[in-house]
């Protein structure tokens, strides 16, 4: 039988039966479809491919209640001049940690070049990148990712230029505050309204200082604006009272999310730990030996370039992933994020974890001890 030609697939195609509805019906057949597969939906011909793009579907979806949880992870390496985004394929696996399979990161094909030390927002749809540096000057730029359709804009900027800044969503608004050049600026703190579009100066912090200036991590919890500083200072902000705060220990942990108003905290060795919001001491998550023998001991780590280290912690639905980065024979990076569901035993006082998929992609082919893979965000959207 022969191969048929482009020509008689097109043909095929402009006639199929589901061509031939209206693109409302159209729209509701193909809502109804993984958003995952619409990369290979859009292929099939232009009217697919305008109707897959199209905000309508996005709109269809919602009213369905088919929107899906995707996790959007972007990367960074010196051998690529952009960063690199991908979309991780969730599915169910019962294949060993160290064997799961390389189709689960999904690239995404176009993508601008994300400023160094940016900061990253997700709401709803869309990721906000929120500033950084651009030729070794802050700043005050706004690039939006719409998830809907992974394409590109830009918003309005921020009042002034930032980088390394705290970032975070609450009551639909986006809190941004910290990393400008001047810890004693005016606009030091600032939120943005995506429903008017505007950006408005908040009081700042009072007794800010430059170790308040510079944030390595920033968190969402009991409707604050958490802030962990480079000096591990911790600060928030309040939107519903309009006031600052520190809370009463540093956070020395490496990398922090929160889960059904839990914080959740991993050290570059695998480490997973718990706690409730005010308390001081963190509880080890049960059951994560296979996680942890995926990564060297604190005691023996010697900085190997070959050693695999956690770079990123994030929150995906209900659950974590556990984002690393390890060098493979000194010739390729491979990233890995490891998805992990969680079970709180109340009668014990102890949440319980269980590697529910894994996801790995070979992100360079070059010599890895002089070129550095950095997972700079890990964020879930709703499309």
């Amino acid at each position: 039988m022969s191969t048929p030609t482009i020509e008689e697939l097109s043909a095929n195609e402009e006639t199929s039966p589901l061509t031939s509805l209206p693109d409302p019906l159209t729209l509701s057949c193909l809502a109804r479809v993984s958003r995952l597969d619409h990369l290979a939906l859009s292929l099939v011909s232009k009217r697919y491919r305008s109707l897959v793009i199209s905000p309508e579907l996005y709109k269809t979806r919602s009213l369905l209640g088919r929107t899906e949880e995707c996790l959007y992870v972007c990367l960074s390496s010196k051998t690529y001049p952009t960063s690199r985004w991908f979309i991780i394929r969730r599915k169910d696996t019962k294949t060993i940690l160290g064997y799961a399979a390389t189709e689960d990161l999904v690239p995404i094909l176009s993508f601008p070049t994300v400023p160094e030390l940016s900061s990253f927002v997700a709401m709803d749809w869309g990721i906000y990148v929120i500033g950084g540096f651009i030729n070794d000057n802050r700043t005050s730029d706004v690039l939006l990712l719409d998830c809907r359709t992974n394409t590109w804009c830009r918003t309005p900027s921020m009042g002034v230029a930032r980088a390394s800044a705290a970032a975070g969503v609450v009551g639909g608004k986006i809190y941004v505050f910290g990393g400008c050049e001047d810890v004693d600026c005016s606009n030091w703190a600032e939120v943005f309204d995506p429903k008017t579009q505007t950006w408005e100066t908040l009081v700042p912090m009072p007794d800010r200082n430059e170790g308040d200036n510079l944030i390595r991590e920033t968190l969402v919890m009991e409707e604050k604006v958490c802030a962990v500083s480079l000096w591990d200072g911790s600060l928030y902000y309040s939107p519903r009272e309009g006031k600052w705060g520190r809370k009463k220990k540093p956070e020395t942990q490496s990398f922090y999310c929160v889960v059904d108003k839990v914080l959740y905290s991993c050290d570059k060795f695998g480490n997973l730990v718990w706690r409730e919001s005010e308390e001081l001491e963190w509880k080890e998550v049960k059951g994560l030996t296979a996680l942890r023998l995926n990564f060297p001991s604190s005691a023996s780590f010697r900085s190997s370039a070959n050693e695999k280290c956690v770079s990123k912690l994030s929150n995906f639905g209900v659950n974590i992933v556990v984002s690393s980065v390890r060098a493979t024979f000194d010739v390729w990076w491979d990233v890995w994020c490891t998805e992990i569901s969680l079970e709180r035993r109340e009668e014990e006082g102890e949440i319980w974890g269980t590697i529910v998929s894994g996801a790995v992609t070979v992100v360079d082919h070059v010599p890895s001890g002089h070129v550095p893979v950095e997972v700079l965000c890990s964020a879930t959207v709703y499309v």
